[in-house]
């Protein structure tokens, strides 16, 4: 009886621990079950946990017993059970601060310029050596002007002067004038204002007005083709600090616009006092822009072997009086007209070339499809008046 009675015990026992051994498998595989179809969440170690229901939306949390009642009448269901969809606002772009400023816009010849074609290509040449980023080499600019590689590498080797590795450079073209021409060949001298900054800064660091002289050929089409880069507008050269009192009364005078490239001329004393006193009787009358002094111009008379006034400092070209251009005023009641007949009757004006021809003027005086657009004004040298 006492054996009977332990053996009933264990049985009891053994029934109560099968019990709770299912009792527990059971819950076990309802967990596991809930936990395969959850989706995958990434974790941000560093956010608050979101929890996250049954069929992977974002759980949101009930809603206050106002918001469930209007839930509740509109859905006729528990506001509990509503289901909301969270929506994000998209973000914008926020558009990187520019490493460098924008390209200016290219030259476009004005509807009274002669040879446009010609000006629109010459310009087009010193646009695109002075337009570049940083990374840019001189090899791959030259490439882009011509395909010709004889030429590529001669203007590789002078459009140098105008490359700064590292840089950015903006180049805008403040006007080109004609140098010379004959049917096969032209010059057209090109006045670039040249920006150039660091990379990161739309701010420049420096910049130079060069006048260039670039030189087109007729191709075999008869349309103008690049030909050489005859001079990128020459080196800086610092101001003397014996620079002359006359020197230095036409460069700190603010009614004669000068490119950098004439301002290196004169500081490199290759002017010659009579034209600089020329140019300052000018400035008395009316303010003006210079193209170019001798840097930047034909060396010869374009096409003869004759110097040019230019190369031996004696002559200037201006395109522009009181904010007027030359090719803009061909009229004979215009004030560049009326300046133009104030000069040829000066006896220290060895020549003058323009769009008018003028009787019985001292200076010799002549007009050609060149001096269409720009004023040259040539001297004789100094002491030649009271020789």
């Amino acid at each position: 009886m006492k054996s009977s009675s332990v053996f009933r015990q264990l049985l009891a026992l053994a029934g109560a621990a099968l019990f709770f051994a299912g009792s527990v498998l059971l819950l076990y595989e309802r967990v596991i079950k809930e936990d395969d179809d959850a989706p995958d969440v990434a974790v941000d170690s560093d956010a608050p946990a979101t929890p996250v229901d049954g069929d992977g939306a974002v759980a949101v949390p009930a809603p206050t017993e106002t918001e469930g009642a209007d839930a509740e009448d509109a859905e006729g269901g528990d506001p509990s059970a509503v289901e909301v969809t969270a929506t994000t606002e998209p973000v914008e772009d926020v558009p990187a601060a520019p490493a460098a400023p924008p390209f200016p816009n290219q030259f476009e010849p004005l509807p009274n310029d002669v040879q446009a074609d010609a000006k629109r290509l010459g310009a087009l040449v010193a646009y695109k050596i002075t337009n570049y980023g940083p990374d840019s080499s001189v090899i791959e600019l030259a490439a882009g002007v011509t395909a010709d590689p004889a030429r590529a590498e001669a203007l590789a080797m002078e459009a140098a002067t105008v490359h700064h590795p590292g840089m950015w450079s903006r180049g805008t073209i403040e006007y080109p004038q004609l140098g010379g021409h004959r049917d096969d060949r032209i010059s057209i001298m090109v006045v670039v204002r040249q920006e150039l900054g660091e990379e990161g800064s739309t701010e420049a660091e420096r910049a130079e007005t060069r006048t260039m002289d670039v030189r087109l050929v007729r191709g075999d089409s008869g349309a103008w083709e690049f030909e050489e880069l005859a001079s990128a507008g020459g080196q800086p050269v610092a101001r003397p600090e014996d620079l002359s009192p006359l020197a230095a009364s036409v460069v700190d005078d603010p009614r004669i616009d000068l490119p950098d490239t004439a301002i290196w001329d004169i500081y490199s004393g290759n002017t010659d006092p009579a034209l600089l006193e020329a140019m300052l009787d000018i400035a008395e009358r009316t303010p003006y822009s210079v193209i170019v002094l001798k840097t930047g111009h034909p060396y010869n008379v374009f096409g003869t072997e004759r110097v040019s006034n230019h190369t031996v400092g004696r002559a200037v070209d201006i395109h522009e009086l009181d904010s007027e251009l030359v090719i803009n005023s061909h009229d004979t009641t215009s004030s560049i007209y009326a300046l133009s007949e104030w000069l040829v009757s000066r006896d220290d004006i060895r020549e003058f070339g323009s769009p008018w021809l003028f009787e019985d003027a001292v200076a010799h005086n002549f007009t050609d499809e060149v001096h269409h657009d720009h004023l040259h004004v040539g001297v004789h040298p100094e002491g030649y008046a009271s020789a």
